[in-house]
């Protein structure tokens, strides 16, 4: 990153900074590119309404310059003029294809779904997944979370790694209103 425009979304959600190396967009890896593929990426990117964005952080350059820093690689989740921030952990083997930001309306009635799975769940340790939509509800009226779906993060609370009941605790404690998921979407095979 050479520079951060003080108005661009980025410089509203405060993450990426100058001297930052960003690793992918949306899932296309930037290893290796020429700068026009990278600006092209970027470009890209623009058309959507979020951005799911692999950093590294200027000082994980610090530590070993043959590997990258996996432990300060975060990925965010930036919503265009909103402070959407996600920063889920650091496995260097969670795929990041097929990651979503969704956005729902929270409201008395939740977020309009189940869970399914999590770690030591009946079936052992599972992803998170959504079980059912709930006719009328916010997943159900956003129309982009589908049974089969992987919950990653919720308003910028990492699941991963959590057991059912930890994650649903999370979920309920989060206040109504709009509400950001980052949701890895279930592949159809």
């Amino acid at each position: 990153v050479h520079r951060v425009f003080s108005k661009g979304v980025a410089s509203q959600e405060g993450t990426i900074q100058r001297g930052d190396l960003v690793l992918s967009i949306n899932s296309k890896s930037l290893a290796s590119s020429v700068h026009g593929d990278v600006l092209n990426a970027l470009h890209q990117a623009r058309l959507h309404k979020y951005a799911v964005v692999v950093i590294q952080k200027e000082k994980g350059k610090a530590n070993d310059s043959s590997k990258l820093g996996i432990s300060t690689t975060g990925r965010k989740c930036v919503g265009s003029g909103k402070d959407v921030s996600m920063e889920i952990g650091t496995d260097p083997n969670l795929d990041m294809n097929d990651v979503i930001c969704v956005e729902l309306l929270k409201t008395s009635a939740g977020l309009g779904f189940s869970l399914d799975g999590g770690k030591a769940s009946i079936a052992g340790d599972r992803p998170l997944l959504v079980k059912r939509i709930f006719k009328g509800g916010a997943a159900e009226q956003a129309g982009n979370i589908e049974p089969g779906d992987e919950i990653l993060a919720v308003s910028g609370k990492s699941l991963l790694g959590l057991m059912h009941y930890d994650a649903w605790n999370i979920i309920k404690s989060v206040p109504e209103g709009p509400v950001q998921l980052l949701v890895r979407k279930h592949r159809t095979s």
